[in-house]
């Protein structure tokens, strides 16, 4: 019988439970995973024969089983396999395949280019979910790595071959595999790295794993989820040495859009315009410039996850192409928007909120420079298309995440209507009309849209103090 038809075991966990192996999925330098007939139950194995070494890893498993990390998107070790088997179950959702599949399948399509079809990876990009997937699975993987760095841990290896997503593109579930080098940050002891993805300062051998180092893997992902690209690798990279990768990994060379010095740009990639209008450059920018040799000026995952949900705030679908793109913050009149990947005008049936604070009079004195206007612009925009459902939040995701707050608000824009239900209740006027008091879901049917061009506004908090409200027309 060939080594592939072989029956795998049945292995027991130490409660003695039993998980029929059915087929191995991936392996590594030190592991090796396996589904099992049980739905949604994985095994991890650890394959290194030292002793010391499964000792190690066998107490690092108990103490990780041990910890408060059961609300995060994390397929953490559940219970340990009965020794003399150095492995442990985990629970993984169905439907999920490996970041790198996302990754490769645009690679594919780059290689199919030919006179007739010559950019089938744009086509790619928007069959695989297009700019709004990738910026959602960014921001649930930034969510778990920022709470995971609120406790005092780090995650330590991490590359797409351990971040598994939706295998249907409507979806964005992302979820972390291979938990075993999530360790405290003052105790990680660990210098493990997938080529690629290592932080400079670990690729030389000057630093172990820390929060930092994955500030800097979790930028390399998502410049290569957005653009396609490698953001050290440029056309000098490509089309040079060997050894120039091995400099490039260290951070001795430019990165590819770097301000000052474009030796190691590159032309075969997503332009990162495709990013303008949204604080990720400048992100990009601070780590892959002063954060390649100075780890503590990376920006932190909280940094990241703001960034990434207020782009999600405003996305707005092509009904042409079916592309995403970012809509301008200082957008002023939509005529003026058009599609990033095809250039049709932006969808006539657009919502744009806008945030505002609305100043009491006493309070404008209070203030160093005292304040002149009623109404004060925040910047903040969310725009919503039919279809659609989204969040106005006050506070952002960073310091939200793990609670609803009081001035929370769920919008939903179905065919007929908009749907606005708060969670707490709100005040809601149309311009300086009288406020009305809603605690329950406000319809506003489409059939009554365009009559009247007066905005409405959702009052958050006592009206008749300084607020925060949200304006739109309707």
């Amino acid at each position: 019988m060939s080594e592939k038809m072989k029956k795998l075991p049945t292995l027991v966990d130490i409660r003695g439970a039993q998980y029929p192996l059915k087929k191995e999925i991936s392996r590594g330098g030190q592991g090796v995973v396996y589904t099992t007939e049980l739905p949604n139950v994985l095994i991890k194995g650890f394959t290194n024969k030292d002793e010391s070494a499964k000792q190690r890893w066998r107490a690092h498993i108990e103490w990780l089983i041990r910890q408060d990390i059961a609300d995060l998107k994390l397929a953490r070790p559940l219970v340990l396999i009965k020794q003399p088997r150095m492995a442990y179950a985990m629970q993984l959702m169905d439907g999920l395949v490996e970041l790198t599949s996302l990754l490769d399948s645009f690679i594919q399509a780059s290689d199919n280019a030919t006179d007739e079809n010559p950019a089938p990876h744009i086509r790619n990009y928007l069959d695989q979910g297009g700019l709004r997937r990738r910026i959602r699975i960014l921001c649930q993987l930034a969510r778990t790595l920022n709470q995971l760095h609120g406790r005092g841990m780090l995650y330590g290896d991490l590359s797409p071959d351990n971040i598994f997503v939706s295998d249907d593109p409507a979806y964005a579930e992302t979820w972390l595999i291979d938990c075993d080098n999530i360790s405290c940050e003052s105790h990680s002891g660990l210098t493990l790295h997938t080529p690629d993805y290592g932080a400079p300062e670990v690729v030389r051998g000057e630093a172990m794993l820390s929060s930092l180092t994955d500030c800097w893997s979790f930028a390399i992902i998502a410049y290569q989820l957005l653009t396609h690209n490698h953001p050290l690798k440029g056309e000098m990279i490509n089309d040079g040495e060997p050894e120039l990768e091995d400099e490039a990994l260290r951070g001795e060379h430019p990165w590819i859009n770097d301000p000052d010095d474009p030796d190691n740009e590159c032309s075969n990639n997503l332009p990162v315009q495709l990013l303008e209008h949204s604080k990720l450059p400048a992100l990009f920018q601070q780590t892959f410039g002063p954060g390649k040799q100075s780890p503590m000026q990376r920006p932190t995952m909280a940094e990241w996850l703001e960034a990434l949900t207020e782009i999600d705030e405003h996305l707005f679908v092509c009904k042409a192409c079916g592309g995403h793109s970012i809509l301008p913050v200082d957008t002023q009149h939509l005529d003026d928007v058009e599609c990033f990947f095809c250039g049709e005008p932006v969808d006539p049936e657009l919502v744009l909120f806008e945030e505002f604070i609305s100043v009491r009079d006493d309070d404008k004195q209070k203030k160093p420079s005292k304040i002149e206007d009623d109404y004060i612009a925040t910047g903040r925009t969310v725009c919503l298309q039919p279809g659609d459902q989204k969040e106005l939040k006050r506070l952002l995701p960073s310091f939200s995440y793990d609670r609803v707050p009081s001035d929370h608000i769920q919008l939903e824009f179905q065919q007929d209507k908009l749907i606005i239900t708060p969670a707490e209740p709100l005040h809601l006027s149309r311009g300086d009309d009288k406020r009305q008091e809603f605690s329950k879901k406000i319809p506003l049917k489409s059939s009554k849209r365009h009559q009247d061009d007066t905005p409405y506004r959702i009052h958050l908090g006592d009206p008749l103090q300084t607020h925060v409200f949200w304006q739109f027309r309707w």
